[in-house]
């Protein structure tokens, strides 16, 4: 009888628990899935909510007119990760950016292992492609054109952070 008590409760203690990780995977999966969680300021978020654009841009100059975009990437573990960057076009051709004394950015990594991407401009979702500008010469056009967007004496001071970029194109 004892073994019957003690199998039943070993029986009970397994239910309880998978219940219980169920509900907690349940309750990630609606997370990431509500879009409840946009990017805010320096806060990260989850999938991007708005309608994917269904037009192929060709020239990225109306971002000159946008201070904060936003990317959605695909972390290894799938659920997407949002967050609010900066972004300058340079002959129509659209960048990103990033810095940061700690090194690279969540995002960064997430596009480094897997390039497609989505970026949210004024409310319109573009599927794209991010890879890294390893040009010099683009570099040095691309801090020009960020000088010009963004006013990095009064974000930053006089210490203005060394800067990541990536080209972004888009996908059809």
């Amino acid at each position: 009888m004892a073994k019957r008590t003690a199998k039943a409760a070993e029986r009970t203690a397994t239910l309880r628990m998978r219940v219980a990780a169920a509900l907690v995977v349940a309750f990630m999966f609606g997370l990431a899935q509500s879009g409840c969680a946009q990017p805010r300021d320096e806060r990260p978020g989850y999938r991007l909510s708005g309608e994917v654009s269904p037009a192929h841009i060709r020239d990225w100059s109306f971002s000159n007119e946008i201070d904060e975009i936003f990317i959605q990437t695909t972390p290894w573990y799938g659920i997407p990760h949002s967050a609010t960057i900066w972004c300058a076009e340079v002959d129509g051709q659209l960048y990103i950016g990033s810095y940061g004394p700690g090194g690279k950015k969540r995002w960064e990594h997430n596009v480094l292992r897997n390039p497609n991407a989505k970026l949210r401009l004024a409310g319109t979702l573009y599927k794209v492609t991010i890879t890294p500008i390893a040009d010099d010469s683009m570099g040095t056009a691309l801090d020009a054109a960020y000088a010009k967007k963004y006013d990095m004496a009064e974000v930053f001071g006089e210490d203005i952070p060394e800067w990541w970029y990536y080209r972004v194109v888009q996908r059809d």
